[in-house]
C-alpha cells in the first residue's frame, strides 16, 4: 500500500519564491562614482601642469637674461649689463636669476670701481692726491673681493720717443701697484705692463686729448671665471 507524499504548505512557498528569482541572490551594488569630483580633480591636475610649464618658462627667460647681463660685464658694456640685471629683478622675481640680481648689481659697481682709471701730470709718475682718492677706493673693493686679480696697465700721451714713453708707462703702473700695496693689498693680486703711447683713448693732438691719455687702466683678469663661479 502507497504512502502519498505531502509537502508542507511552508515548503511550497519558499520553493515558489525561489523559482520567482529565478533561483540566484539579488545582486551586490558597488559605489557610485561622482562625475562632478572627477572632473574637478582633472582641472586641478591640469591647472597644476599649466603652472609648472610656465614657471619652467621664466626661470628659462630670466636665465637667458643673467646669461647676457654675464656676457655684458665680461665685455665691459657695464650699463648694458645693468639695465639687464634691473629687468631680472623686476620682472623675473622669484627665479634663480631674479633673486640673485641685487648680489650681482652689487658686484658690478665693485668691478666699475676697480676698472675707474687714475690719471698722472705730464711727464710725471707720481700719485696725484686726486688719483689717490681713486685707488683708496679701489682697495675697499679689493679687500672685499679678494678673489680679483688685477693687471694695472701704464699709459702715456704721444710725445716722447716710444721707448721713453715704454718706460714712463711702466713707472706709472708700478707707482700704483705700490700705492695698493700701501693700502694691504697683497702685491702677488697685482701685475703689471706697459702700453707706452700705443693705446690712446682720446684722439686728438691738444692737452685734453694728452691729458686723457697719461693713465692707468685697471683690468681683472681672471674676470669671466670669477662671475661665473657665484
Amino acid at each position: 500500500m502507497r504512502r502519498s507524499l505531502r509537502l508542507s504548505p511552508l515548503l511550497v512557498l519558499a520553493a515558489a519564491a525561489l523559482i520567482a528569482c529565478g533561483g540566484n541572490p539579488p545582486p551586490q551594488t558597488g559605489p557610485q562614482v561622482n562625475e562632478d569630483s572627477l572632473a574637478a580633480a582633472r582641472r586641478d591636475s591640469a591647472a597644476r601642469a599649466d603652472s609648472i610649464a610656465r614657471a619652467r618658462e621664466r626661470e628659462a627667460a630670466a636665465s637667458k637674461l643673467c646669461d647676457r647681463a654675464l656676457a655684458a660685464v665680461t665685455a665691459g658694456n657695464y650699463d648694458q649689463a645693468r639695465s639687464l640685471y634691473q629687468q631680472a629683478r623686476s620682472q623675473y622675481a622669484g627665479t634663480q636669476c631674479g633673486d640673485r640680481a641685487g648680489a650681482e648689481l652689487e658686484r658690478l659697481s665693485a668691478i666699475e670701481t676697480v676698472a675707474q682709471r687714475v690719471h698722472f701730470e705730464f711727464d710725471k709718475s707720481r700719485i696725484t692726491d686726486e688719483a689717490a682718492k681713486v685707488l683708496q677706493q679701489k682697495a675697499e673693493v679689493l679687500r672685499e673681493y679678494p678673489q680679483f686679480q688685477i693687471q694695472i696697465q701704464g699709459n702715456c700721451d704721444e710725445r716722447g720717443s716710444n721707448e721713453y714713453n715704454l718706460a714712463l708707462g711702466q713707472r706709472r703702473a708700478a707707482s700704483a701697484r705700490q700705492y695698493l700695496v700701501s693700502l694691504g693689498i697683497s702685491p702677488d693680486r697685482l701685475s703689471t705692463l706697459s702700453y707706452g703711447e700705443e693705446r690712446p683713448i682720446a684722439e686728438g693732438h691738444d692737452e685734453q686729448a694728452w691729458a686723457m691719455n697719461r693713465r692707468d687702466d685697471f683690468v681683472i683678469q681672471n674676470l669671466a671665471q670669477t662671475i661665473r663661479s657665484q
